[in-house]
Parts: C-alpha cells; sequence; structure tokens
C-alpha cells in the first residue's frame, strides 16, 4: 500500500460510426486524477472541464470506482482525498464518464498495493458504464473491439500510428448520454441491422489491414445517428463537408454533440477549415481538438 497515486486517463471517441457500444479510440486529451489516504472523511477537489457540475461527494464518480476496489479488495479506508485535473470537457461525446471511472479504478487499485488485475478492472469498468466501447480504449489505450456481456469483458486492441489525426469539434453544450439513449428505438428493421453489422466489421478490417480509404464506406450507420441528428442538427452536413475534404471518416463521436472526423495528417488543415465553415455558418460555437491516438491508455504518473 502506498500514501498517493496519480493516474493519467486518455479521452476515447466511441462507436466511430457503425460500432454503436462496440468500437472506440483513445486520444490523447487526458484527465488527471490524484488519489492520496489522508484523514479521516473523504475531500475532493476539481480543476478544469466540469469544475461547475462535477459531485464533491460520495456521488462522485472517480469516488464511487475508487469504493468498488476497496470493496472488492475487503479494504477499509477511513479517509480520502481526491483531485481531478480534467482536460475532457463533461457531456462532450468524449468519454469523460470512462475517464473518471477508469482513473478511479486503476489509482485506488495501486494505492492499495495492486490487488486487481487489469482485466477486473476492466469488468468493473464495464459494469459502471453499461457497454465497453469507451472504458476499453480509456484503460487500453489505442483501436478497441470491445464487448461486455454483463459479467466479463473481451477486447482486442490495436496501436494507431501518428499519420492518423483526429478533428473533434465541440460545439459548447453539453449532451447527457442518456438524453441521447433516450431517442433510440427499441425495435429495429433487419435491413438496418445488417447495414450496420457489415459496415461495423468492415470498419475493423480497415483498421487492423491498413485500408483507411474504406473507412468512407465504412463509417455509415443506420443506428443511432439518424436517431440522434435531433440534438446534432449540423451532424450530416458535417460529414459530407469531411468527405468531401479528403477525411478518411466522419462521424458523431459517441453520444455526441463533438463530432469526429479520421484524417490524414497531411489533409489536416483543409478538412479542418472546412468544418469550422459549417459551424460558422450556423453560427455555432465550437472547441477544436486536433488528436492522435493514445496507445498506452490509463498511465500511473
Amino acid at each position: 500500500m502506498v500514501k498517493s497515486v496519480c493516474v493519467r486517463v486518455p479521452a476515447s471517441t466511441a462507436n466511430l460510426g457503425p460500432g454503436f457500444d462496440c468500437l472506440g479510440i483513445a486520444l490523447n486529451l487526458y484527465n488527471e486524477i490524484y488519489m492520496e489516504i489522508k484523514g479521516h472523511k473523504l475531500e475532493i477537489d476539481v480543476e478544469g472541464e466540469g469544475i461547475l457540475n462535477i459531485d464533491r461527494n460520495e456521488e462522485n464518480l472517480v469516488y464511487k470506482a475508487a469504493k468498488k476496489v476497496f470493496d472488492k479488495a475487503n479494504i477499509s479506508v477511513d479517509g480520502l482525498y481526491i483531485k481531478s485535473k480534467n482536460g475532457i470537457p463533461t457531456g462532450s461525446g468524449l468519454g469523460s464518464s470512462a475517464a473518471a471511472i477508469v482513473g478511479g479504478l486503476v489509482a485506488a487499485n495501486a494505492l492499495i498495493g495492486s490487488p486487481l488485475s487489469r482485466d477486473e478492472i476492466l469488468d468493473i469498468a464495464s459494469s459502471m458504464e453499461g457497454h465497453a466501447d469507451n472504458v476499453s480504449p480509456a484503460l487500453n489505450g489505442g483501436f478497441n473491439v470491445a464487448t461486455f456481456d454483463g459479467k466479463k469483458t473481451y477486447f482486442v486492441k490495436k496501436e494507431l500510428d501518428d499519420n492518423i489525426a483526429f478533428l473533434a469539434f465541440y460545439p459548447k453544450r453539453e449532451l447527457l448520454t442518456s438524453k441521447a439513449r433516450g431517442v433510440l428505438p427499441s425495435i429495429i428493421e433487419f435491413r438496418s441491422a445488417v447495414f450496420n453489422v457489415g459496415r461495423s466489421s468492415l470498419f475493423t478490417a480497415s483498421i487492423f489491414s491498413g485500408r483507411y480509404d474504406l473507412l468512407k464506406y465504412a463509417s455509415q450507420d443506420m443506428l443511432h445517428q439518424v436517431y440522434r441528428k435531433e440534438f446534432i442538427k449540423e451532424m450530416y452536413y458535417v460529414i459530407e463537408e469531411a468527405l468531401n475534404k479528403g477525411a478518411y471518416a466522419a462521424f458523431l463521436s459517441g453520444a455526441g454533440p463533438t463530432m469526429m472526423a479520421m484524417v490524414d495528417k497531411n489533409a489536416l488543415s483543409r478538412v479542418e477549415e472546412a468544418i469550422k465553415k459549417v459551424y460558422k455558418d450556423r453560427n455555432i460555437e465550437c472547441s477544436v481538438y486536433k488528436l492522435k491516438c493514445d496507445n498506452d491508455g490509463a498511465t500511473i504518473i
């Protein structure tokens, strides 16, 4: 057992178009979580993104994750100090909740001598999140194909090189995942399922084979984006403009409202300017993040 630990956790973009709840990529935008056994009560500080709306009590997601570790290891912690330095905007579709969960789990595990394996941490994270598409890349880094059966998470990871850039366009409005999920139908047409199975499979094969030219077609979706467009009116305009200017793929990041473009780094400026114009023409203020894949995942620093 150590007295304190600091963990850096990457953001993530999930679904990637057709891979609903099963595909995700870690990105080099980070939250840092400092955790220390201290005093006789829970103390929580927050800096950066989410400073106004993140709980500072036992409802805090980092703390909830940490307590899962302590309980599973049958260890009682009297006092705990947590400080989150957040670079990932909340409610953005960039995996802020997954980063909080993974960060809390990894930090707490390290704090008490690492009794839990990486796989056990991933299973707890998936159970807390309800799916593995964000937590798997947040923990493992890279491109992840992951599925959670309710008890165990199964995943395959592939590292991506720096030639692939990611442009994240975050309109400065939050969209709760619960709200974005609320518009999804309970039943879909068979042809929509077939459509997405084909695209999701092609997306995965394209990443593993380096056939990025196929991502334009492989990133198409009929399961969730078509319903969530009511919250992101600019969605299809962004996708069309990105692809027209040479992006490999463009899609809604997670539940949104962030839109993501995968781009060869040589086409970065051209695609960025074209998409910025989509937002400007609609008087939508947005932040632009120029990112690359983080291949390391959650790291004790």
